[in-house]
């Protein structure tokens, strides 16, 4: 196992949201419910929901189930290949 850099770190915690964020987006346009419906179906607000595929927030994981739970897709099927 290999130690990260400060700088791996910081890159990561930019650019993971952001795949995350990109990814959420593009189920839920491919199921083609609004972000309003999806936060409605979550119990976050239309904002919130902006934010997180924008990358501006960081999900934690909890929220991030929940998120694939209402968009019906499995967390194995998510990660993979997000790297």
């Amino acid at each position: 196992m290999s130690e990260l850099s400060k700088s791996q770190i910081q890159k990561l915690k930019k650019t993971i949201p952001e795949k995350v964020g990109q990814r959420i987006k593009a189920i839920r346009n491919k199921l083609t419910i609004s972000q309003t419906e999806l936060g409605l179906r979550v119990g976050k607000d239309r904002q919130y929901v902006y934010k997180i595929e924008k990358g501006k927030v960081t999900p934690n994981i909890t929220t991030v189930m929940i998120l694939l739970i209402a968009l019906d897709i499995s967390a194995s099927v998510f990660f993979k290949d997000l790297d």
